[in-house]
């Protein structure tokens, strides 16, 4: 294995949902790439923990009960009532254990689902809280909670009922849902929302596409057309880091995983990051963790 697991929603409920016929039913006559059920119904279907993988679709976890616990990279997030939660497509998430006392609804949706319906990209793209390397946490405020609400017991009563569900329905509800989230997540980084913002938010999801071909500051200055002190200056306003900082952590982080999840050896790790100089790539990894990546696959192994 030389790379984290992706998966699409049926390789992903195969390997990880102990599913029943019930489940399988509801599965088979589906939207692809589409689900929305509550919490409770899945927490006995999902019978191991969940290790570093990527998804192809997007996941809303709200919880209204009790708590659920994730890791996004390598940060561990604790979802408490009246939160969502924003697993986006293509992040690297891991889950250990889900509380058998928590309660609330999850959806499913691949991101090709309401641009096939509206036939907009850059309508479905200003859901900004979909995109990787946002803050993936929602707070639901009184005013909305009985509109989500609504919304999210209208997408479970679709997606069970007896016939295939109406994908017009689905895509109006699901639109309905991601409005009223866009709103509240507007609301709380209203302040945050400037140059300096879009540029950084810019520069983080090319550099987790990029995170392999060790490019350097003024790499991604020149794709994004502004210069690197411009670049530097405006990830600095908006994170208090540098960003060169921000480039290692997202490197470190798919190196930890690399290192945890693969079996491939110290040197072709370095070549799959990028590094033809193994002894560089070893100095890199150690001046930010401490530790050699062989003496950190020791410690994740007796851990």
């Amino acid at each position: 294995m030389s790379e984290i697991k992706t998966y699409n929603s049926k390789t992903f409920r195969k390997e990880y949902f102990n599913a029943s016929p019930e489940l399988n039913r509801l599965f088979e006559k589906n939207i692809e790439d589409f689900f929305c059920l509550k919490i409770e119904e899945l927490i006995e279907r999902v019978f191991k923990p969940i290790p570093p993988s990527r998804e192809e679709s997007h996941t809303l976890i709200f919880v209204t009960e009790g708590s659920y616990k994730t890791k996004i990279g390598f940060k561990e997030y604790t979802i408490t009532p009246n939160h969502i939660l924003v697993i986006q497509a293509g992040t690297v998430f891991s889950t250990e254990d889900i509380s058998k006392n928590v309660k609330g609804y999850t959806c499913h949706f691949h991101p090709e689902i309401l641009v096939r319906e509206f036939g907009n990209r850059s309508l479905v793209s200003d859901f900004h809280f979909l995109n990787t390397g946002n803050y993936p946490i929602i707070q639901i405020n009184l005013d909305s909670k009985h509109a989500i609400l609504n919304v999210f017991q209208r997408l479970v009563t679709e997606f069970k009922r007896d016939e295939k569900p109406n994908p017009d329905i689905v895509h109006a509800y699901l639109y309905t849902l991601l409005t009223e989230l866009k709103i509240l997540y507007r609301l709380k980084n209203l302040n945050r929302q400037n140059a300096s913002y879009h540029i950084t938010k810019q520069f983080r999801i090319l550099a987790n596409k990029k995170v392999k071909d060790n490019l350097k500051v003024a790499d991604f200055a020149k794709l994004m057309n502004i210069s690197p002190n411009h670049l530097n200056k405006s990830v600095r306003r908006t994170t208090s880091k540098s960003a060169s900082e921000i480039i290692d952590e997202i490197k470190l982080i798919e190196i930890k995983y690399l290192l945890y999840q693969s079996n491939l050896s110290i040197s072709e790790i370095s070549y799959e990051m990028g590094y033809l100089d193994v002894s560089y790539f070893t100095r890199f990894f150690k001046k930010r963790e401490g530790v050699s990546p062989k003496a950190f696959r020791i410690l994740i192994e007796k851990s």
